[in-house]
């Protein structure tokens, strides 16, 4: 068991997570799932994937280890961490448990801020990697997660290039069917994945709760996202990554297949969970105005974002 990476715990098994998690235990990778409120489905359901791109075919993951605690899964060689960004006050003391003096960690957390904090957290001498998942992945019932673009997983490290130590967590998404990119620097990829999650994930709740076509389809919006793309990339230039015109422009030629997609922060927006809005948004902000780029779209869209979730909340 093992297969290079040992024993793996694979905490937030949500859409993202538990899509990943299982394709590495499809593999045979050593993958211990820490379930929470869904740990019931999926005991007596099991783990399910649908993949589209493949003309819809199921499959579910045998012999599934599924804790409901921390305590059953023990000491690991590396944690997965994919928790929603707004959990993360709570996540320090849940990955305590899991973490022994030399376990590695990555985290598939949407926005910025993520690699510093376990840093921060559980000290920068340990492999700390970021896994940022360009696709469509939707959990369409607790035991049940559906890839309806497959996309890509773009790793990097936190301070410096990706370790040989690092690498071995990259292969091990490749062997498993996932493709795969490794960025120099972490900062830059954190920027590109910006220029499409400000604009879809910010406006599909902002403007009333639509999916990605509509947002395409409508004139005032498509401007509006273009609008903002650029100003994560004046923010990403002030650090001195340089992102291409046609990199914006191709944010939406890669929305168009999506169809009537519905981004993770509609989805738990529309669920009533909390909304990474200052992972997202938020943090994208601080760090442009920390170096004078204006970004009047971002904070409207931030406040808009801000006044949503608390009402929809209250």
């Amino acid at each position: 068991m093992g297969k290079g990476l040992g024993k793996v715990a694979l905490v937030g098994p949500g859409a993202v997570g538990g899509y990943y998690g299982a394709m590495l235990a499809l593999n045979g990778y050593d993958v211990h799932f820490l379930f929470r409120s869904t740990f019931g489905a999926v005991e007596s359901e099991g783990l399910w994937l649908v993949h589209h791109a493949q003309g819809g075919r199921k499959e579910s993951v045998n012999g599934l280890q599924a804790h409901a605690s921390t305590e059953s899964i023990g000491i690991c060689d590396w944690v997965i961490v994919a928790t929603k960004a707004t959990a993360n006050s709570e996540l320090n003391d849940t990955l305590r448990l899991l973490l022994g003096e030399h376990t590695n960690l990555l985290t598939l957390q949407n926005g910025m801020g993520n690699v510093e904090n376990l840093a921060h957290a559980f000290g920068g001498d340990r492999t700390i990697i970021a896994g940022l998942c360009f696709t469509c992945i939707n959990r369409t019932a607790p035991h049940v997660i559906e890839s309806l673009l497959p996309g890509y997983v773009q790793f990097g490290e936190f301070g410096q290039s990706i370790s040989e130590e690092g690498m071995k967590m990259v292969h091990a998404f490749e062997s498993s069917g996932v493709k795969v990119r490794v960025a120099e620097s972490l900062d830059e990829a954190l920027w590109r994945k910006l220029c499409w999650n400000v604009p879809f994930n910010g406006l599909a709740i902002a403007g009333g709760g639509i999916t990605t076509d509509l947002i395409l389809a409508d004139p005032a919006l498509k401007k509006r996202s273009h609008e903002l793309m650029l100003e994560i990339q004046a923010g990403a230039k002030a650090y001195g990554i340089e992102i291409e015109d046609a990199f914006l422009e191709r944010q939406f030629e890669l929305t168009k297949p999506m169809g009537p997609y519905k981004p993770s922060s509609l989805i738990d927006f529309l669920d009533g969970k909390p909304v990474e809005v200052y992972a997202i948004w938020g943090e994208a902000l601080r760090r442009g105005e920390a170096k004078g780029i204006l970004m009047p779209e971002l904070k409207k869209l931030l406040h808009q974002l801000s006044e949503a979730t608390h009402l929809h909340n209250n």
